[in-house]
């Protein structure tokens, strides 16, 4: 492992003032980096406002991934989905918030047994989930403007599991992730 250190000494003129930072990096032969992104598209408009929303996985690492199955709930081995929704109405009816789940439980093998089963994402390349919006708890109809993200929250792994999973040398999405936001008006 090489380390080196960087210092940067900036002058604040017309004070003598002299602020030194310092910033040490480490390098290591160790694995490339890996990066997922979530991003979120919607499928067909209904009255301006998606019908249907898909949740997408991209790596955008230099390595592998792997990606747990997912489900609009947390299951054990299983990755939650959620959809959120910050509603603000045409009318005289209070702005609103939503999102919510509804899903399944799991009961999968030992986890190196199951990461088998995981989506494989090489670099540059994506997954699509998409759900209706009802089967992920948002319900909204009414006009008015509407913001939905989505959020990825990763399975509940035991500390015994994930460090199974890394002396397998297995990369997987194991941090929660929220995608920008699509922004709709559903008209009058």
């Amino acid at each position: 492992m090489s380390q080196s250190l960087k210092t940067q000494i900036i002058y604040c003129l017309p004070t003598p003032l002299v602020l030194v930072s310092l910033v040490l990096s480490a390098q290591t032969d160790g694995p490339r980096t890996s990066v997922i992104e979530l991003r979120i598209g919607s499928g067909k408009l209904v009255n301006g406002v998606p019908d249907t929303i898909s949740f997408v996985f991209v790596n955008t690492g230099e390595s592998e991934m792997r990606i747990p199955p997912v489900s609009p709930c947390l299951g054990r081995h299983s990755g939650k989905l959620a959809l959120r929704l910050e509603f603000s109405p045409a009318g005289p009816r209070g702005p609103g918030k939503g999102g919510g789940c509804a899903g399944w439980g799991d009961h999968p093998p030992g986890i190196l047994q199951e990461a088998k089963s995981w989506k494989r994402l090489k670099s540059g390349k994506s997954l699509t989930v998409s759900y209706n919006r009802v089967e992920l708890s948002v319900f909204e109809q009414s006009p008015g403007d509407y913001e939905f993200w989505g959020e990825y929250h990763p399975p509940k792994l035991t500390e015994q599991e994930i460090g199974l999973l890394q002396r397998a040398g297995i990369d997987w999405a194991s941090q929660s992730l929220t995608s920008r936001p699509l922004r709709f008006r559903r008209p009058n």
